[in-house]
């Protein structure tokens, strides 16, 4: 894929031709989303100290104190650490505050963010929350065209602001033509995403705009990506019906 710059938006391109323009999100909107983050895992650490402390303080021994403050100390590692990392995953690139900003991670060729990319972008936090005035991560925030901070200049990730939900659902129906719903399903180790198959529907509809070799060309290439993406080995001896079946399979 191809990526573009406009300022505060980035176009990207897929290898189909179509075009997805992404909002950059402002470094005021990322550090809003921050704070309320800050201010969730407060409240997680407060509700655990009176939870842990407070039963101690009922008349527990000074044994069970001790233990009481190991456990505090891992449960605030396991925040500082796994905290975003956790939400990235579960909610596709937003933590509580991200969403609340409607605000979200995605890969700098617009691809959806994998567990290794949040790990890395994340554990890289150490070094953005450095104590500089200020911090790290913000002033590189600041000086970057794409408000990326060194987690994300390292994880190749940009922060954009939310679509539309308009122009991620399907917004009109596929027209299948070889597709037989009775067919065994695809076996598969991943599923697709809706931008995905949004460029799916979208040339599952348009092919026939195409010249005749073009849109067989294009067929077999998109066959082959969704078949690595979808983590598929054989390859489809039909690249049209193939792209059909697994349209259908999501969608029902």
């Amino acid at each position: 894929m191809n990526l573009m710059k406009k300022k505060s938006e980035v176009i990207i391109e897929t290898p189909e031709k179509i075009r997805f323009s992404y909002q950059i999100a402002e470094v005021g909107t990322r550090i809003a989303a921050y704070v309320i983050d800050q201010m969730i895992q407060t409240l997680i650490i407060l509700a655990i100290i009176w939870l842990v402390f407070g039963s101690v303080s009922a008349g527990f021994a000074k044994s069970t104190t001790h233990l009481s403050a190991a456990f505090f100390f891992i449960i605030l590692f396991l925040l500082r650490w796994f905290y975003f990392v956790l939400f990235e995953i579960i909610m596709e690139g937003q933590s509580p505050g991200k969403r609340m900003m409607r605000i979200r991670v995605l890969r700098d060729n617009g691809d959806s963010l994998d567990w290794e990319t949040i790990i890395f972008r994340n554990f890289l936090r150490a070094v953005d929350d450095f104590p500089i005035a200020p911090l790290l991560g913000g002033f590189v925030a600041l000086i970057d065209p794409q408000n990326r901070r060194l987690g994300d200049l390292v994880a190749n990730t940009i922060v954009v602001k939310e679509i539309n939900h308009d122009l991620i659902l399907p917004d009109f129906q596929v027209y299948f033509h070889k597709l037989n719903p009775r067919q065994e399903r695809i076996e598969a180790k991943y599923k697709l995403s809706e931008h995905e198959l949004y460029i799916i529907r979208r040339f599952l509809n348009e092919r026939y705009k195409l010249p005749a070799e073009k849109e067989e060309e294009m067929a077999k290439d998109l066959a082959d990506q969704v078949r690595k993406k979808m983590g598929i080995e054989e390859e489809p001896e039909d690249a049209f019906l193939f792209l059909e079946r697994v349209y259908y399979q999501h969608e029902t």
